[in-house]
């Protein structure tokens, strides 16, 4: 519990302030030296040029400080913290939802002028990890900062948008929201990986993924109790407010640092300090780049979308990820919170019906169209669970045999399944929202979106993740910037899609869609070694 408090950014600052007399470290270790040429280290402007430096690195494999050897609870808060946020984050976007009526109501915005809170919030969430995974990346810096900086000034963002007088100004807010509230995916998965070893991490990622998964559909819940509470569309904001004011709080003072190479920094920073010997130097202290932080970040950002555009993996599974992303968020605007007129009986055997599904087919009140998400969340739970045994009973004893190899591409079964699960679930919701059937069976149909969605982005990124170690977070931010482009344009077309083909058919196209994107992991997984094989980014 001390590393914990001492690492969060809490006691950083509070050890700054007070020369670590207020959460003091344990002893200091006896470093190892390295002897350096003077050519080595003259680069290192801050100090003389000496005929020998004291390398500052971890002890040994057992080292208390190296985040794979803290405590079981220590690592359980970062845990916690990491999925806090997560699902703080993706919550926003769909929170939102329930809030689109009465903005249109109050400032006389059109539906496209309402939808577009929520897809510029997706958008931007796409843009910020090219930004936001670099600078956590940088030593002196470290993860701690961008998580909480970006948690409060997100906080800043939602109270702003809950006092905007305009559309204008709520848009322009929400873009931003996006923008800086993107740090749980843009460095959450790099902190689980950090405390977690091999054995462990894919655990730790399940848990943070459906984090992520439980947002966009308690959000909307969430949204809806308090708007109804309220009566005011603002109501959905301030609870995201408070929401995020708390997370603020909580990985405040409970979130460590886990970047090595900022974690090192620190520690030759206080053996300077405790023994007057300025010739203590970290490994980043010696390696810190010559050009500017700007050009830095735009040269991340040139190679995250080249690497995204050129790899034929890449591209494979980016395409198949936008897809998803895409037809995941225009589905949830069949969901909508508003007050429909029901058309007549004829229309929902053509299947032409233009009304929602739950407010216009079953008359739901704005809260039971909101619990309508629960199926979602059935299936979200039941997808982690049975991902786990499928990892602690198949993968894992297969990874663990020493004469065993591998390829990445066994990752991706569990995409295999949830590829055939999200055609059963559109096409159940298009053709069972019907008067003459009762209102469970489309609920049910929904619950086959979680496994579909889940199961597909667990394979496809773990996939990723082993086939370019050497790449990942570029891979990762570049994976996100297009799916996250293409979910946040897509929901504009909800509108003219159910005015053109009514439930029945909109919900059926994206079916049709999904049945074409089906063969994809089975695709990857009989020629993805061939395909990696002509990548010069690959392991």
């Amino acid at each position: 519990m001390d590393t914990l408090i001492r690492e969060s950014l809490f006691g950083r600052l509070s050890n700054s302030l007070i020369s670590n007399k207020i959460l003091p470290y344990p002893d200091l270790q006896t470093c190892k030296s390295e002897t350096l040429s003077t050519s080595a280290t003259s680069t290192t402007s801050v100090t003389p040029e000496p005929s020998q430096q004291f390398i500052v690195e971890f002890s040994g494999a057992d080292d208390p400080d190296m985040p794979r050897n803290w405590s079981l609870l220590s690592k359980t808060l970062v845990t916690l913290d990491i999925m806090l946020l997560n699902f703080s984050f993706y919550a926003a976007s769909a929170i939102f939802t329930p809030s689109i009526p009465g903005i249109e109501e109050q400032f006389g915005a059109t539906t496209a002028e309402g939808t577009l809170g929520l897809s510029l919030f997706v958008i931007a969430y796409g843009i910020g990890p090219l930004f936001l995974s670099p600078l956590s990346n940088l030593p002196a810096i470290g993860r701690t900062p961008v998580y909480v900086l970006g948690s409060f000034v997100f906080c800043l963002l939602n109270i702003g948008t809950a006092l905007g007088k305009n559309v204008e100004t709520i848009l322009i807010l929400r873009f931003f929201g996006g923008f800086f509230g993107s740090a749980p995916i843009s460095v959450g998965g790099a902190t689980l990986m950090e405390v977690y070893g091999p054995g462990e991490a894919p655990y730790a990622i399940a848990l943070y993924a459906v984090s992520g998964v439980c947002g966009p559909i308690l959000g909307p819940i969430f949204g809806t109790l308090v708007i109804e509470r309220w009566h005011t569309w603002t109501a959905s904001l301030w609870l995201l407010s408070g929401i995020t004011g708390f997370t603020t709080l909580f990985i405040f003072f409970l979130l460590p640092e886990t970047l090595s190479s900022n974690i090192l920094l620190r520690r030759a920073q206080r053996l300077r300090e405790h023994t007057g010997n300025p010739l203590y130097r970290s490994k980043s202290e010696m390696d810190t780049p010559t050009t500017s932080f700007g050009a830095m970040i735009f040269k991340q950002i040139v190679d995250d979308l080249k690497l995204s555009s050129m790899d034929p993996v890449i591209v494979f599974v980016n395409i198949h990820t936008m897809l998803i992303y895409g037809i995941l968020y225009l589905w949830f605007e069949f969901f909508p919170f508003g007050k429909t007129n029901l058309r007549n009986s004829a229309t929902y055997i053509l299947g032409l019906q233009t009304d929602s599904v739950f407010d216009g087919i079953y008359h739901f009140t704005p809260i039971q169209q909101a619990l309508a998400f629960f199926g979602i969340l059935v299936g979200a739970a039941i997808s982690v669970v049975s991902y786990m045994l499928w990892l602690r009973f198949s993968y894992q004893p297969r990874v663990s045999k020493l004469e065993s190899s591998i390829e990445p591409e066994a990752r991706l079964v569990p995409g295999q399944i949830g590829a055939i699960c999200i055609p059963i679930c559109l096409f159940i919701f298009a053709w069972t929202s019907r008067p003459d059937v009762h209102w469970v069976v489309p609920i049910i149909g929904t619950a086959f979106f979680a496994p579909g969605f889940y199961l597909t982005f667990q394979s496809v990124l773990n996939y990723l993740g082993e086939s370019y170690p050497r790449h990942v977070a570029s891979v990762f931010a570049g994976n996100t910037f297009f799916r996250s482009s293409f979910g946040g344009a897509l929901p504009l077309a909800a509108p003219r899609m159910l005015q053109s083909l009514g439930i029945g058919w909109a919900s059926s196209t994206l079916g049709f869609i999904s049945i074409a994107m089906l063969p994809l992991p089975f695709i990857l997984e009989r020629y993805g070694k061939r395909l990696r094989s002509w990548s010069k980014f690959a392991n």
